[in-house]
């Protein structure tokens, strides 16, 4: 069985030999970046560097797939004309300006967005890296989804509040970037992708009400699944645990959570829905600051209770020590002995 059977068997609900082990969000670990020569920024930019950072994780980091598309989750953001910072070899892009925060009069899908921003980069990026591992590792590509790209439009403060005051905005923008989001992961799958991942921090618990999720999210996030190629996993950072049914619901194969959410109970939820889970070691704490032994034992922790995939809970710090990193692998394969 290569690494590529095992990761999509257990995707579609098959039986594996064992758990795979991998990220499932963003990498851009500087120890990855000095073992394969190609830092940061340039890999945010340039394809081959993209390539090789997507590599090093598995020839350097053990991860058993590998990622496409770049180190932050703003490409749609970006496609769409929203400023953003200067990144640096340990700082993703962020968003510094909102082009529709006074009007979204003008608000609409572009025929030529997959042109726009990045993705001519992606587009050569997939086609390298799918190059490189063929059939032996599954890929996926990475952007946000179509609510946290809505927020970064409008800006997130005043987009919460149309969700409470003015929801007929809401839905306007909604069904803009909800085309985006579709056109980008078909995108990635056509060139060589095996899953998408949309990673919805704005839709967290945090900011959002369940009952503003159900109305909101929940009825996108199901018709986008529905027009994807191929298989979709939805990430959401922080403490998920009030929307963990509904994130199961949403027809995506697989949720990727942290680990302040409770693992064990989202297994249970997830599995009779056909679900499949991805965490849940702590990126902010454990692999950024921890020992190498506390970041084994919560790997091991996430495989008693019963992770589908082993994870990060998150995108990983860019300065975590590669040696906390690779005790996902060590500690999988030990549980499996």
């Amino acid at each position: 069985m290569t690494l590529k059977e095992r990761f999509m068997n257990r995707l579609m609900g098959k039986e594996v030999d064992k758990t795979p082990s991998g990220c499932t969000t963003t990498y851009g670990v500087v120890d990855f970046m000095k073992k394969c020569g190609y830092e940061r920024p340039l890999a945010d930019t340039d394809p081959v560097a993209m390539t090789e950072l997507g590599y090093a994780g598995h020839q350097y980091g053990g991860f058993e797939w590998i990622k496409a598309m770049g180190w932050d989750i703003l490409p749609l953001s970006e496609a769409f004309g929203c400023e953003l910072g200067t990144p640096k070899i340990d700082l993703q892009y962020s968003v510094k300006g909102h082009p529709y925060a006074e009007s979204i009069d003008n608000l609409a899908f572009p025929s030529n967005f997959l042109e726009k921003g990045r993705f001519p980069v992606f587009k050569e990026n997939l086609k390298l890296l799918k190059k490189k591992v063929g059939e032996e590792l599954a890929m996926f590509g990475e952007s946000e989804g179509a609510f946290t790209c809505a927020a970064n439009l409008v800006g997130t403060e005043q987009f919460m509040k149309w969700c409470m005051k003015k929801p007929d905005m809401v839905f306007k923008v909604l069904e803009v970037t909800k085309q985006a989001a579709i056109a980008a992961a078909n995108f990635a799958i056509d060139h060589g992708a095996d899953y998408y991942v949309y990673a919805e921090p704005s839709s967290g618990p945090a900011l959002l009400s369940p009952k503003l999720w159900e109305k909101f999210v929940l009825p996108i996030e199901k018709e986008i699944a529905s027009k994807v190629k191929g298989p979709v996993v939805l990430h959401i950072c922080a403490n998920t645990d009030p929307i963990i049914e509904l994130m199961c619901e949403t027809g995506m194969v697989g949720i990727s959570i942290e680990e302040k959410a409770d693992l064990k109970r989202a297994v249970e939820i997830a599995h009779k829905k056909g679900v499949k889970v991805f965490g849940n070691v702590a990126t902010a704490t454990t692999l950024f600051s921890g020992t190498p032994e506390e970041a084994y034992k919560e790997a091991i922790t996430s495989l008693e209770n019963g992770t589908d995939f082993l994870c990060p809970g998150c995108g990983i710090a860019p300065r975590s020590p590669l040696e906390n990193i690779l005790q996902l692998k060590k500690a999988r394969d030990n549980f499996f002995k």
